[in-house]
């Protein structure tokens, strides 16, 4: 509420929104939703960007530091535990950090790992490119 009524063009914040809480799914233990329409209704700026796509997560960084008028928040939609089959979607695992048993059965290094981590270089890469 503050940062909306004082126009705090400056302040940009991410929300992870994996629709997990410790102790349940978010909607049926405390629900959120309407996020997006809680968050404009004091006044700020709202990005809906998928979570765990690198460029959409600059894009939206991009974009809030382009608006001068009021706050941005994006909200990072993800997947908690994305890729690991076990893990995916389970509340459960929302506050336990794994064993190293539990993580036997996680992805190794392989292909996704690598083309993620290549997609970071390049971005990172462009982004001090821009900036130099």
């Amino acid at each position: 509420m503050f940062a909306g009524n004082n126009k705090l063009h400056n302040l940009t914040v991410i929300v992870d929104r994996n629709n997990i809480q410790i102790d349940g799914f978010t909607e049926e233990v405390m629900p959120l939703e309407n996020l997006r329409g809680k968050f404009e209704a004091f006044n700020w700026h709202v990005l809906e960007i998928d979570g765990h796509n690198m460029q959409a997560i600059i894009d939206a960084a991009n974009e809030a530091k382009a608006i001068y008028e009021r706050p941005t928040v994006i909200i990072a939609h993800t997947i908690a535990g994305k890729g690991v089959d076990y893990m995916e979607e389970r509340f459960e695992w929302h506050g336990i950090p794994p064993d190293a048993q539990d993580v036997s059965g996680a992805p190794k290094k392989g292909e996704q790992g690598k083309m993620a981590l290549d997609e970071i270089r390049t971005l990172r890469g462009r982004i001090k490119s821009e900036h130099e």
